[in-house]
């Protein structure tokens, strides 16, 4: 799944490459051929064609990458005691919910994370306690900054943005958000690695069996 989950994170780049292109070749268009309407009609039509198609990588890649992180926080939770900032309905819930989604899914990943890691005490009582990695951090920032100045681009795209300036605009902010989704997306496929290194070196042993705690905390029902 982590294998599948990186090769989709890496269509989206292209896809997103490929839309950041349409803009440019919008702009062009209208500058040079701003009285021709089969030209404009040509270059939107690429526009909304790549749209679509880098809409539904997007989509692909997102539904298999959560596949994914539910797995590898169901082995976290078999490997570590550690409470977990948020219940594992939020391995989804985290990235549908607006606002939160700016950083609750980085602080899902930094639990996963420190649960994996084979350096973490197996009955460690709580994971937020652990420092994030520099990894996951220059992912999420790399991510959110792509994702903000995309949905901006997108915004302007549903408004009908066809004047010089607005696309003008549009075209500096796309080529941002996909400089930057690049960067996320090759961090991404290294924090599948990594995290994939961590739980494959950690014992496969169950928290509950690597010693008893003290306050008579239970084994979670599966």
């Amino acid at each position: 799944m982590g294998v599948a989950a990186s090769i989709l994170i890496g269509l989206v780049t292209v896809t997103t490459w490929a839309t950041a292109w349409s803009d440019w070749y919008s702009y062009q268009t209208l500058k040079r051929y701003g009285d021709d309407p089969d030209r404009l009609g040509e270059a939107d039509l690429i526009s909304g064609s790549l749209g679509i198609v880098a809409a539904l990588a997007l989509l692909a890649a997102a539904a298999v990458f959560i596949i994914w992180l539910w797995r590898v926080r169901w082995n976290a939770e078999m490997f570590c005691r550690g409470e977990h900032r948020f219940t594992r309905g939020w391995v989804l819930g985290c990235w549908l919910v607006p606002v939160v989604n700016l950083w609750y899914p980085k602080q899902v990943v930094d639990d996963i994370v420190a649960a994996s890691d084979p350096a973490t005490d197996p009955l460690t009582p709580s994971l937020k306690e652990i420092p994030g990695t520099r990894l996951v951090w220059a992912w999420w920032l790399s991510w959110v900054v792509g994702l903000v100045t995309g949905n901006i681009v997108q915004r302007g795209v549903i408004h009908g943005a066809s004047q010089l300036g607005d696309l003008r605009t549009n075209v500096i902010l796309s080529t941002v958000s996909a400089l930057f989704t690049t960067g996320a997306a090759v961090l991404a496929v290294i924090l599948i690695q990594r995290i994939g290194e961590l739980q494959t070196q950690r014992p496969w042993v169950p928290w509950w069996s690597a010693g008893q705690p003290q306050d008579g905390f239970q084994p979670p029902a599966r």
